[in-house]
């Protein structure tokens, strides 16, 4: 890859991150949570009963600030935290009734703005920019984070 195309998808890349930051900042706020707490409150929509350490792994965050952030949801009601059946030691996390609902609030504020993404982009290329950013993100992730200071 030529050095202007590897400046060119930094700049790219950067943008899209600052962008899509600003959106979640706004729709979380909007909804009354942090963007932190809107990602935990996704990834438990997504997977119900895990670890504090399994929803740390997949949110590649430290358990820590991890642990600060499901006490408030907890105070909030939108989360639940049970005995682990297996382990009594450990905590399962699970969304409540109104963690759900509030899960669902912001997903629907998500689709509606990716929705008036799309909008802008011809129909035809929809699977090419779906395409794109799947092999995108698996080439990331296949790099481990090499030579990535910047980002994390």
């Amino acid at each position: 890859m030529k050095t202007q195309d590897k400046i060119q998808m930094r700049e790219l890349l950067q943008q899209l991150v600052r962008d899509f930051g600003l959106l979640q900042k706004d729709g979380s706020d909007c909804c009354g949570i942090t963007v932190t707490q809107s990602h935990i409150v996704y990834e438990l929509g997504k997977s119900p009963n895990i670890s504090l350490q399994t929803l740390a792994e997949k949110l590649l965050m430290d358990t820590g600030l991890l642990s600060r952030q499901v006490n408030k949801l907890v105070e909030l009601e939108y989360i639940l935290r049970v005995p682990d059946p297996n382990d009594r030691r450990y905590v399962l996390l699970s969304l409540t009734e109104l963690g759900e609902a509030k899960a669902e609030e912001i997903s629907n504020q998500m689709l509606e703005y990716l929705g008036n993404i799309f909008a802008h982009i011809p129909e035809d290329k929809h699977s090419q920019v779906l395409e794109s950013l799947s092999l995108l993100l698996d080439a990331m992730n296949k790099n481990d984070g090499l030579g990535s200071c910047a980002t994390r």
